[in-house]
């Protein structure tokens, strides 16, 4: 045991001094991760896409139940494209997974966007068993980039922009996309693959149809697509936005989902989105019924 002289309690002071700034370091090296290390997992679809920034699929730390399809080098897109608008997504059978989709959701934020998609990361089809997800899940999703994009230390602080965000779903998903068609965040919807009609899915009815504020996109995969005769339902009914009625006559109801890059489908989502957050005239396409580099597709609209 040290003796208390002068000198022993100067080494005991100073040994403390040391144990003190080393545990400040942990703590700042801690919060350091916690804000600045948010993804923690994540995975490459389709070689990142065909767009200029190469997108990955990933887990963040604070929203572990979905997958975020982002450029992966996210300082880059920003510097070239502004701030990045934003897609909430809603799988087909309103599953906790994307999987199924991620072809198409990775081509898209290739091109730079940032789509927020319920379900877990999941690295391969049969690795769990897909269940059912809450009718409103999407608010989750709404609400976690809204609170991402205000909060210092995350990539996303000031890179998103809150204005362009989009909603979109396929099959029972597109139900997922009407039943928080109210959130007036949403600035326009992309239903693919479904359509109401006058079924009442995933808290959604013909009444949610009402609740649309922005401009609507059905793709559709043609008549032995299952949701073609709602769609046609839907596309009647709405008479308050401006509505679009992309169809592929031959798809059916899987869609181009399995194609590489996503196919034709994720090429027509990306025209919509192009369109309508990013400024490019695609009215050629979508009010005077172009179709000349989308063969197989037909085209309707009503501006209201």
């Amino acid at each position: 045991m040290l003796k208390p002289t002068s000198e022993n309690l100067k080494l005991l002071t100073n040994n403390a001094k040391m144990r003190k700034y080393s545990i400040l370091l942990l703590v700042l090296l801690g919060l350091y991760t916690i804000s600045f290390g948010q993804i923690v997992g994540s995975k490459i679809v389709d070689h990142g896409g065909s767009g200029p920034y190469k997108a990955i699929a990933a887990t963040e730390k604070s929203l572990p139940d979905f997958v975020v399809y982002r450029p992966e080098n996210f300082k880059k897109a920003v510097r070239k494209e502004g701030k990045l608008p934003v897609i909430v997504w809603a799988n087909g059978g309103c599953m906790n997974s994307s999987i199924h989709h991620e072809k198409l959701l990775t081509e898209v934020a290739s091109q730079g966007y940032i789509i927020v998609a319920i379900g877990a990361l999941q690295m391969t089809v049969e690795e769990r068993e897909h269940k059912h997800t809450p009718d409103d899940e999407l608010l989750k999703a709404l609400d976690w980039i809204s609170e991402q994009a205000k909060t210092k230390g995350t990539d996303y602080f000031n890179n998103v922009d809150l204005s362009k965000i989009a909603a979109g779903g396929q099959s029972c998903g597109g139900a997922q996309v009407f039943r928080v068609a109210d959130d007036n965040r949403i600035k326009t919807y992309m239903i693919v693959n479904a359509g109401m009609g006058n079924m009442t899915m995933a808290g959604a009815s013909t009444k949610s149809l009402e609740k649309l504020h922005g401009e609507i996109i059905y793709i559709i995969g043609g008549e032995s697509d299952v949701a073609y005769a709602n769609a046609i339902l839907d596309y009647e009914r709405i008479d308050h936005v401006p509505v679009v009625f992309a169809n592929h006559t031959t798809a059916g109801h899987g869609g181009t989902f399995a194609e590489q890059y996503g196919g034709s489908f994720a090429k027509m989502a990306l025209d919509w989105l192009d369109w309508m957050f990013k400024d490019k005239d695609n009215s050629a396409l979508f009010l005077e019924k172009d179709l000349s580099v989308y063969p197989g597709w037909t085209m309707d609209s009503k501006k209201n």
